[in-house]
């Protein structure tokens, strides 16, 4: 247990060196703390943003709960953008954000199996099976897609019964990769990530009305380098152009 104290702890201190070495890259970039589940859409909305503006747009990505405390600690990027509410309203308590929100986009929660056994899985109950030992999520103390996991669980009546399979990756695309190499028999992982696992069968079986909404928030830090750069990029996620490239990738909006 201390090991892997000490080991968060460096990573952390690693995260905020990173930022902090970015105080000399231009005051025409924007750095963005983002949720690892926009790493592929934005990329490549990205790439169409650079082509319009003169502003190079630079990424860390990571669970939104702990890209937020990196922040708190003296981390040092332009914008956020987390998987859930509760990391901006986290920063905002701590007076470092601007009034200004973007509710940018939503998403779903789901179940990824292999195929050989996508057939038995129907309902959630059916994790209950004992041919089913592992259950992947994203861990809730990292990641708002834990929280959600978590959440619909509990409502269903299902949390306790199947807390004993939980293994939870540090953030949604890791609990994915647990699945993808056998590692957990199933996993429950936001709809777009489900996307990317060719591999995997994706089981509509979580019930909406059991998790809060998945809403995606953009926020700018009153410490950013580039305010004005921050609040364009945060304007052009909201456009036509930049939702025709989230909505290819699986997402929806509000």
């Amino acid at each position: 247990m201390k090991f892997s104290r000490n080991l968060s702890i460096i990573v952390v201190l690693i995260s905020i060196l990173f930022s902090l070495s970015c105080s000399n890259r231009d005051s025409e970039s924007v750095l963005v703390f983002a949720a690892a589940s926009l790493g592929d859409s934005l990329k490549e909305i990205t790439i169409a943003y650079e082509a319009e503006y003169e502003t190079e747009i630079s990424f860390s990505f990571g669970g939104s709960q702990k890209l937020a405390r990196q922040i708190s600690l003296g981390a040092n990027p332009d914008v956020i953008l987390s998987a859930g509410v509760a990391p901006i309203e986290f920063l905002e308590t701590r007076g470092l954000l601007t009034q200004q929100r973007y509710n940018i986009l939503t998403n779903e929660l789901v179940v990824v199996a292999p195929s050989d056994i996508q057939d038995r899985i129907k309902k959630l109950e059916d994790l209950l099976a004992k041919e089913i030992s592992r259950i992947a999520i994203a861990d809730p103390d990292t990641a708002p897609a834990g929280i959600y996991s978590i959440q619909a669980l509990s409502n269903l009546k299902l949390n306790q019964k199947l807390s004993s399979k939980i293994v939870t990756g540090e953030n949604v695309r890791i609990a994915l990769t647990y699945v993808e190499r056998g590692n957990a028999e199933v996993g429950i992982v936001y709809r777009t990530d489900a996307m990317l696992a060719e591999s995997l069968s994706v089981l509509d079986i979580i019930p909406l009305d059991a998790y809060d909404q998945v809403l995606y928030v953009a926020a700018i830090n009153k410490s950013a380098r580039n305010p004005g750069g921050s609040v364009d990029f945060c304007e052009f996620l909201l456009t036509d152009k930049a939702r025709t490239i989230f909505s290819d990738h699986g997402f929806s909006f509000p």
